[in-house]
């Protein structure tokens, strides 16, 4: 299992290729609080204008303590496959636990009230900062790196450790996903980016805010967020799992489909494989 999870992250990077050649549509489009049963109306106006919603409650302390171990061991396994502590991609292609984590109803209802009723979740990804490592996630808007026709996907970030600023919690730039495509360049090898781009000047977009979470808190944001995280100079680990949900009209424009989960709602145009649930973890 280890190996499979560990080469699936191939499969996306390689899609970045093509990015420049793909007609995408990228905005942003507002919630509207008038379909909301899960958000309140000022959650869904602050997500409207700041482009992300935090903290939010998940998962209470003995909830989180089990999804971490679990997550623990398939790091153990892709680590020891040869991969890195980002290397835990699309976990519930074989792990029921983590295919069953998606349709946790708290979450899908937050997601229901920003994108519709039509959802699919198309990836899952562990985003973990050993202690005193070193790289960063540099500045970025999602729907930069993600090759589909529309910006429709919303990002829940779950906490697995408590994440502050010093252990290099996730920030992001209040309002910058109202400002459309954003002009990234490519990363240079001295900035230590996970990533393969960047953006600069990001000051020029809005106020930078930091997303100090508790471990089982889950924050929220859009495709089109400017966000990014430092490195991790403290002797605590910080791991979060991200959920990347989407309206299941958008278009695919690559292969991204095929570890696409229908969380709710239809399938209108049958854009997304939706892999049955695995049988064991």
């Amino acid at each position: 299992m280890a190996r499979t999870l560990f080469d699936t992250i191939d499969r996306k990077i390689f899609a970045l290729e093509e990015l420049h050649e793909l007609d995408r549509e990228l905005r942003f489009v507002p919630a509207s609080a008038d379909r909301a049963t899960t958000l309140t109306a000022e959650q869904i106006e602050t997500y409207n204008r700041d482009g992300c919603l935090l903290p939010l409650p998940a998962f209470d302390a003995g909830e989180i303590a089990g999804i971490r171990r679990h997550v623990d061991g398939l790091l153990d396994g892709v680590m020891a496959a040869g991969g890195d502590s980002l290397s835990v991609v699309d976990p519930h292609v074989q792990s029921r636990r983590m295919y069953d984590l998606m349709f946790q109803p708290r979450l899908v209802g937050y997601v229901r009230d920003l994108i519709g009723n039509d959802i699919v979740c198309w990836g899952l990804h562990c985003f973990c900062k050993l202690p005193h490592d070193d790289k960063q996630v540099a500045w970025h808007q999602d729907a930069y790196y993600w090759p589909f026709e529309k910006s429709r996907t919303v990002t829940i970030w779950l906490a697995l450790d408590d994440a502050d600023t010093d252990n290099g919690c996730m920030q992001y730039v209040a309002g910058s996903h109202l400002h459309g495509g954003i002009e990234h360049r490519v990363t240079r090898e001295e900035e230590k980016n996970a990533l393969r781009f960047t953006v600069d000047g990001v000051d020029a977009h809005g106020r930078i805010v930091d997303v100090a979470l508790n471990a089982g808190q889950v924050s929220v944001h859009s495709d089109m967020l400017l966000h990014g995280s430092g490195p991790n100079p403290s002797d605590r680990r910080r791991c979060g799992l991200t959920m990347r949900y989407a309206d299941a009209n958008v278009r695919n424009l690559a292969d991204w489909h095929k570890h696409a989960v229908m969380i709710c709602g239809e399938d209108r145009h049958g854009h997304w494989a939706d892999p049955p649930r695995p049988e064991a973890d």
